[in-house]
């Protein structure tokens, strides 16, 4: 039964470490691409989250869901496609293509809501074309957001790597104290 523990223990300390390496592989990549590119969303491998912030695509998005978009050419979209585009400096918006223009040979797009009314009233340029919807996670965007925020970074990032830090200190300490057992274990015969 002992063994089967140990086994299990040194099993889960490395893929614990696993884990460990690859989240802060993750981060690492994350906060490279965010300094090389400021102002641009992540990407991984051409794909890009996106947190859904109102109600402008219901049904098809609700506000909280996470839209993946991936990044395309210009000439690929058509219409019905759902894209997401950069409106202003730190605003997208994810909206259907209602009608592909193209305008002295430049593509343009009008674009729409699901639940608006009325198309919105500017042209989307194909250089403002972040890419196209692939697929949607429900609700995952609030984690998202509570993750980027202050206390979910501490609960989530820093909590974690502080308690992999002190329990790799404990069982070194406890390693050392087995090699060199203080003269008070040792039992006379």
């Amino acid at each position: 039964m002992v063994e089967i523990k140990d086994k299990f223990r040194r099993a889960l300390k490395i893929l614990l470490r696993l884990l460990f390496v690859l989240m802060v592989i993750f981060v690492l990549f994350i906060v490279i691409q965010l300094l090389r590119n400021p102002g641009q969303p992540p990407s991984l491998f051409s794909f890009q989250p996106f947190t859904v912030l109102s109600n402008s695509m219901n049904p098809t998005f609700e506000t909280g869901d996470m839209v993946i978009v991936k990044r395309l050419e210009a000439s690929e979209i058509q219409e019905n496609d759902v894209i997401t585009f950069k409106e202003a400096a730190d605003k997208y918006i994810t909206h259907r293509v209602s009608e592909v223009i193209l305008q002295q040979g430049d593509i343009q797009f009008v674009t729409k809501g699901d639940n608006n009314n009325v198309v919105d009233e500017t042209l989307v340029s194909a250089k403002n074309v972040i890419g196209k919807q692939v697929f949607m996670i429900p609700n995952v965007g609030f984690i998202s957001k509570f993750i980027s925020g202050p206390v979910g970074f501490f609960l989530l990032i820093l909590l974690p790597f502080t308690g992999y830090i002190c329990l790799e200190v404990y069982e070194r300490s406890q390693k050392s104290a087995k090699r060199h057992p203080s003269k008070q274990n040792i039992k006379k015969i």
